[in-house]
């Protein structure tokens, strides 16, 4: 994933405001192609895609102000293509499979800007840890300043990694952690094996009882009884 960040806006020009982003997210990007203009009391400046593929994050809305190096949104690398390439093949799924994991596109966590002349903060109390949950919009830590305190909240809804710690002194762009989305697929279930063909022939029935008299005349001229055939109404 590459950030979108802010350039440097001349000699003597601190900040600057966001005028106008020309896509929004989840659109398909070009590297070069420009996302976003920038007002300064100087100059207009346009924000170019640093790579090909999709724009994922917004992070400064239209009229935000920003400073140099603020991260101003990302592009996750090769999204566009990402739908057309082909499926690997399914490997087989062992009957005691776990979970398969599947991670998304990591969003950061940016220092929003803090107020005029602001140039530094401290890291409060993060209320979630490396690993927990988030929801978009949830409130995940304040950053402190001499004049005052700021909220930072979720960009996206997913798992949360943090880089800076509690009390770490921050500056406005900086990126203090990412959210990543997350989810787990069941493995799918072994097919059940197939029922075993029937490969024998039905089972000849057994050769029907030869009647008193027939048996009579087989003892007596010693025939074999195998190669008689039954003739009577009921096989004798």
């Amino acid at each position: 994933m590459a950030d979108i960040l802010t350039p440097a806006l001349g000699e003597s020009v601190a900040e600057a405001s966001i005028a106008k982003w020309t896509k929004k997210v989840g659109d398909a990007v070009k590297k070069d192609e420009v996302l976003v203009e920038l007002e300064t009391d100087k100059v207009s400046l346009e924000v170019v895609a640093p790579a090909d593929g999709v724009l994922s994050a917004i992070n400064a809305d239209e009229g935000d102000t920003v400073v140099p190096g603020t991260v101003l949104g990302a592009v996750t690398e090769g999204g566009a293509a990402a739908a057309s390439a082909p499926a690997p093949a399914a490997a087989a799924a062992a009957p005691a499979a776990a979970p398969a994991v599947s991670g998304g596109a990591a969003v950061d966590i940016a220092v929003p800007t803090m107020g005029e002349s602001v140039a530094e903060g401290s890291i409060g109390t993060w209320l979630k840890k490396s690993g927990d949950k988030v929801a978009k919009d949830e409130l995940l830590v304040e950053i402190e300043t001499d004049k005052v305190a700021v909220e930072v909240s979720a960009p996206a809804a997913g798992v949360l990694t943090i880089t800076a710690a509690d009390g770490a002194t921050v500056t406005p762009g900086q990126v203090i952690g990412s959210v990543a989305a997350s989810g787990a697929a069941a493995a799918a279930a072994p097919a059940p094996a197939a029922a075993p063909a029937n490969t024998g022939s039905a089972q000849a029935p057994a050769s029907a009882p030869l009647s008193p008299a027939v048996q009579r005349v087989v003892s007596e001229t010693n025939l074999n009884q195998a190669s008689l055939s039954a003739s009577g109404p009921k096989g004798n």
